[in-house]
């Protein structure tokens, strides 16, 4: 097995009506100052896809680790997502990392949602120390939706990040299933029949109102969650807020007014990107810094 963790990088390109979509989205700087790379690398042996969006300008910037929501290729990343997501963060001063999980995307292996999916977010630590110009030194995780469950699950771990960021994170895996039948459904499926109290056990495991007394209580977490979200309830976010203020873990929650479950889409995301580029700044700094 390789030594490197990189497998192969290849530069992504939009058409000129996808980058029209970009640039009306927001500034210039999201196309004309950045790079988007779709990627190859190894977790746990396995080929699993990604991308890479950073500054075309030479420097050291710090890294941001960007966990996907969805389930399979639902949710995955395509190129022009990779821009609208990714290079608009890249944009600010920093270099983002994001995987598709694997068994997605033509990725190795199958995808374990709740599972191993942490293994490949994680490795990206790692794949940091093989990208030019990354200052590995202040580098923070964020996600969205499931990548939100993978973010708090991230924080649980013995991990090097300055800052996180959830928007619409799942918190607590058993008060949504009693909530919402079709996401029960949705587990069934994943995790087989495993009785009340194995899939209590399983639901618990994975959810952030329960791991939170692994945390650090000084990395600090910024909660993010639209009032109309029809998905995620704004209750998974209010939960884990409580939950941090009995911890004592620094955090702050921002309940986005009239924000639904897909930012880009209800054009919330530029209220999100307000609070997003400002925790990052005062918390992981910019490249001058």
């Amino acid at each position: 097995m390789s030594s490197r963790l990189i497998l192969s990088r290849t530069t992504a390109e939009l058409s000129k009506p996808m980058q029209s979509a970009v640039r009306k989205m927001f500034d210039d700087s999201v196309i004309d100052d950045t790079i988007v790379e779709r990627m190859s690398y190894l977790s746990d042996g396995l080929k699993v896809n990604g991308y890479i969006a950073r500054p075309k300008a030479d420097g050291s910037y710090p890294v941001l680790i960007w966990n996907r929501g969805g389930s399979r290729d639902r949710g995955a990343l395509d190129d022009l997502r990779a821009y609208l997501i990714l290079a608009s963060t890249a944009a600010w001063g920093y270099i983002v990392l994001a995987t598709q999980y694997r068994g997605n995307m033509g990725g190795e292996g199958e995808e374990d949602w709740g599972g191993k999916d942490l293994d490949d977010s994680l490795r990206l630590i790692d794949v940091a120390n093989e990208i030019e110009s990354a200052d590995v030194s202040r580098i923070a995780v964020e996600g969205a939706s499931r990548g939100g469950m993978t973010t708090y699950r991230a924080l649980a771990t013995d991990h090097p990040f300055k800052c996180a960021i959830v928007h619409a994170g799942i918190s607590d895996l058993i008060a949504l299933v009693n909530e919402n039948a079709d996401f029960d459904e949705f587990l069934d499926r994943l995790f087989g029949d495993r009785g009340p109290d194995g899939k209590r056990e399983a639901l618990r495991n994975l959810s952030a109102v329960y791991l939170a007394e692994k945390y650090k209580k000084n990395v600090p977490i910024l909660l993010l969650h639209g009032t109309d979200d029809k998905t995620i309830p704004l209750s998974q976010s209010q939960a884990l807020a409580r939950r941090l203020d009995e911890l004592q873990v620094t955090h702050e929650f921002v309940a986005i007014a009239g924000g639904g479950h897909v930012a880009l889409r209800d054009k919330s995301y530029r209220e999100i990107d307000r609070h997003r580029k400002a925790w990052l700044a005062r918390h992981l700094g910019t490249p001058s810094d």
